[in-house]
């Protein structure tokens, strides 16, 4: 329940005839600027030019992908009040469905499909239904800026109940009062939370944050009459509880304390919290009528405790103990029950489609990025776990490949690498694809996917460096590359790069792809020794970091101050400095590069890319290729509709370079 984004000429063939910072004219914040559309169209057009040369390639890896035939085992949905419900995407569009269990006929709900057909960009945020009202978010140009909308499922009318909210939704019981996220105009940040009479559309706000760090959000309750509404930073939390029967709103569970988080749940007449309130996460227990700021200690977690979810039959908590996800249910009376590891033999695990509180069903999701993955079920109140479904995949024997996990030593620490090959590709100049993150706390997951088996059979190395700043090791790991120590992720990249060319005794070319967060990583990696990378594709990346933490006028800028660092601070500035990608650029012979970014993006402004790449083909002693490519019609994340060609232009932009290098000497 944690919560924690014209001279073409002269700018694209010389270097000589300009100052290579004068690229601020890039930025246009209304999307409008003739010279800057006129610019990003040009390059769009080089770029398709040069993917031409390859097109061939790409339309090969399309067709791999569908040739992997998948047997998919059946997706569980979700249990809300004794049904099952699932928001699938079919050709026509997003569809809402319901049945009354896992063998029955599946009845829809709603058909998003005429909305959706209506805008080259779509996105469906979140939903809920209660009785005859259906309430959902939508994003129809990937703004991030959805409009909410309310749906009488009897007649089918609709009725917009706001625009410029966030992607969270909620509805009372009866299906009167919605509850929403505002974003402020200039900085999106969420900022307001309001109830709405689906009715008279009469509207009140329960809760408005003043404090330019903070966030807003709200999530259910396990006891469905109460909504939990959230106000956090980077460190620290204050919440409260909505009584949806009555409408009203308690006082803050606990006074705002720098540092401390908590998150809540109520169930069974008491208030469950996971917090950090004596140095580790770990949970507690209140009253909740009348609610008491008095917490006491649930149990002792063996290990800090990642997240907790409570069913009628007893209290789960989920931790790593030795880096394995493990669940652990206990009565309500602080019992162990049964402690259950969750990953074996180089699996991850993870829940997924959580059951509500009568339900007692916990979904599992596992694989690893040569198994194909699988659902399993464990019900809270047997304590057993059974197989749901598999997917199987035609003609793939999984055998053939090698995934493992190694340790790459750097600065002290050992840094994680997942990494798969195929056996009989495996050769002493087979080339390494590394994707990175490093941010946030999160854990980049091994997942399996077709697409990275079809690099595998093509002797491609693909691994995934878990640097500082990402979660592996829990918050520990994200506080050690985080903020003013970013640059340790930075080095833990460049370590398992070099690392990776000599893997198993080989003489290796490293290529790199980061998106978002992760395009600060490799960007800044590339700065550190441009010649250890014979390609990168950065997706959406997050580049000219000092420019944008030093303006608040962009969305989110405050809040990140703790992520990437504070630059009202002038020994954090230096520090921002010396991994700031784009401030760190230098003469060298740079990678070829492929930068795909989204005009709408709010998360990370398509002009940070942009300036970017003019500066590295400005100053590279090297000819490139340097492809910048601009969805007109996205922001932070691509439609579905194009993501997979995307993904292939992509994947046969490395493959093109790796055709002609000493890989297939």
């Amino acid at each position: 329940m944690k919560f924690t984004h014209v001279f073409l000429g002269l700018i694209i063939t010389s270097s000589s005839c300009f100052a290579v910072n004068d690229f601020n004219w890039l930025r246009d914040d209304a999307r409008k600027d003739e010279r800057v559309l006129t610019y990003l169209t040009e390059q769009n057009r080089k770029t398709e030019q040069h993917q031409k040369k390859y097109q061939t390639l790409t339309q090969d890896l399309l067709a791999q992908w569908e040739a992997m035939v998948a047997d998919k085992g059946d997706k569980p949905w979700s249990i809300v009040n004794g049904r099952e419900w699932t928001l699938t995407r079919r050709d026509s569009g997003y569809v809402l469905l319901s049945r009354s269990n896992q063998y029955a006929q599946e009845n829809t709900v709603f058909d998003f499909s005429e909305r959706q057909s209506a805008y080259p960009y779509y996105q469906v945020g979140q939903w809920q239904v209660s009785g005859d009202t259906l309430l959902f978010t939508e994003d129809i140009d990937g703004s991030e800026q959805y409009r909410a909308v309310v749906v009488d499922l009897l007649s089918g009318q609709s009725t917009e109940l706001s625009t410029h909210v966030d992607s969270g939704v909620l509805l009372s019981p009866d299906g009167k009062m919605a509850y929403l996220v505002s974003k402020e105009m200039r900085t999106q940040r969420p900022h307001q939370i309001l109830r709405i009479s689906t009715e008279s559309l009469a509207k009140t706000v329960v809760w408005h944050e003043y404090k330019s760090d903070w966030l807003l959000s709200f999530y259910r309750a396990a006891d469905s009459r109460y909504v939990v509404l959230q106000s956090n930073n980077e460190s620290t939390t204050e919440q409260k509880l909505v009584d949806l029967e009555t409408g009203t709103v308690s006082d803050s569970l606990r006074v705002p304390e720098a540092g401390v988080e908590y998150y809540a749940d109520v169930a069974k007449g008491r208030v469950y919290v996971n917090s950090n309130l004596e140095g580790t996460f770990a949970l507690y227990q209140t009253d909740l009528a009348p609610l008491s700021a008095t917490w006491q200690r649930f149990t002792t977690p063996r290990e800090p405790l990642d997240q907790f979810y409570l069913y009628d039959a007893g209290v789960v908590a989920l931790s790593k103990p030795n880096n394995v996800a493990t669940l652990t249910v206990y009565s309500y009376q602080g019992q162990e029950k049964v402690i259950l590891p969750l990953e074996q033999d180089g699996n991850v695990a993870w829940l997924s489609t959580l059951g509500d509180f009568e339900s007692n069903k916990i979904r599992i999701r596992s694989m690893s990025m040569t198994t194909p993955p699988q659902w399993e079920e464990f019900d809270v109140k047997t304590l057993t776990k059974t197989l749901y479904s598999q997917d199987a995949y035609q003609d793939f024997d999984s055998q053939r490949y090698v995934s493992q996990r190694i340790f790459i030593k750097h600065d002290g620490v050992s840094v994680p690498v997942s990494l798969a090959y195929r056996k009989d590709k495996l050769h002493a100049q087979s080339p390494v694809m590394i994707y990175g993150y490093g941010a946030y706390g999160f854990t980049m997951k091994p997942y399996f996917m077709p697409q990275v088996i079809s690099l595998l059979d093509q002797g491609v190395i693909y691994a995934i460096a878990h640097v500082r700043g990402g979660g592996y090791f829990g918050d520990e790991w994200h506080e050690q590359g985080r903020g003013v120590r970013k640059a340790n992720s930075i080095g833990d990249f460049v370590a398992a790069a070099k690392a990776l060319q000599t893997f198993e005794r080989g003489n290796r070319e490293i290529f790199a792809i980061g998106s978002s967060a992760g395009g600060t990583l490799i960007a800044g990696a590339v700065n550190q020794d441009p010649k250890l990378f014979s390609g990168v594709v950065l997706k959406v990346p997050f580049v000219d970091v000092v420019a944008s933490m030093s303006d608040t006028s962009l969305p989110l800028t405050t809040q990140q101050y703790g992520e990437w660092g504070n630059p009202t601070k002038s020994e954090q500035l230096a520090l921002m400095k010396a991994y700031d990608p784009i401030l760190n650029i230098h003469k060298d012979a740079y990678p070829p590069m492929l930068v795909q970014v989204g005009l709408i993006d709010q998360r990370v402004p398509y002009w940070e890319g942009a300036k970017y790449l003019a500066k590295v083909s400005a100053l590279s002693e090297r000819d490139g290729p340097y492809l910048l490519q601009t969805d007109f019609n996205s922001g932070h994340q691509m439609d579905p509709r194009q993501a997979q060609e995307q993904q292939a232009k992509e994947y046969a932009f490395l493959l093109s370079l790796i055709k002609t290098s000493k890989a297939e000497q």
